[in-house]
């Protein structure tokens, strides 16, 4: 009705949508990380991986936002705050509980809003959960997402159908024996691969 659903694009390897919340090994789940240029990333990444329940790794200042930050706290989202020590810590063992334990967890690890769209450098504090904690990571690519609802929009601008908007499902990454740069690195490559030039980072 609202005609803000994007297109998915599965690709060959990628678990499927139905299939996402059987990807499970050793009861530890997957973590979902993609690139960030608009609110509508999130509802996006939701349409692409089913609406079941998982956590998302939000930074603290979400929770003061109206209705949003209620829904981040009640819902018992990883929440993390960048300047203090100790919550970094407690994050990341939150985090990789949550994985053990067969619940997804979804991230963007840029840690903000593009506002050119284009990708920017990955913080590594989500790889360092996948790792500890032994989790696949699965790329998304959102493509378009900036052009529907920009940053500084309270609504979207235009259809998603318009873009349109898509999400391409990448086969995950297997994140034992390897570093959470090297994990970083694989999945940002993957991210960037399924996005158009204009969204690819600046040469």
């Amino acid at each position: 009705l609202t005609r803000c659903y994007p297109v998915v694009d599965v690709l060959e390897g990628a678990p499927a949508p139905k299939n996402v919340w059987s990807e499970k090994e050793g009861g530890t789940s997957v973590m979902y990380v993609a690139n960030h240029c608009s609110w509508m990333d999130i509802p996006y990444m939701g349409a692409a991986i089913g609406w079941r329940n998982y956590k998302i790794v939000a930074k603290k200042e979400l929770t003061k936002v109206p209705i949003l930050g209620q829904s981040i706290l009640l819902g018992g989202h990883v929440c993390v705050d960048r300047s203090n020590r100790r919550s970094q810590i407690k994050t990341l063992r939150d985090g990789a509980g949550w994985l053990r334990s067969g619940v997804p967890l979804c991230a963007f690890p840029e840690g903000t809003r593009s506002k050119t769209g284009r990708v920017m450098a990955f913080k590594r504090g989500a790889f360092k959960m996948a790792c500890t904690a032994g989790a696949r990571v699965v790329p998304l690519s959102i493509v378009g997402s900036q052009r529907v609802m920009p940053v500084g929009w309270l609504m979207p601008k235009v259809s998603s159908r318009s873009v349109p908007a898509r999400v391409v499902v990448h086969p995950p990454v297997e994140s034992e024996g390897k570093t959470e740069k090297e994990v970083s690195e694989e999945v940002r490559q993957a991210i960037i691969s399924g996005l158009p030039e204009e969204q690819r980072p600046a040469q």
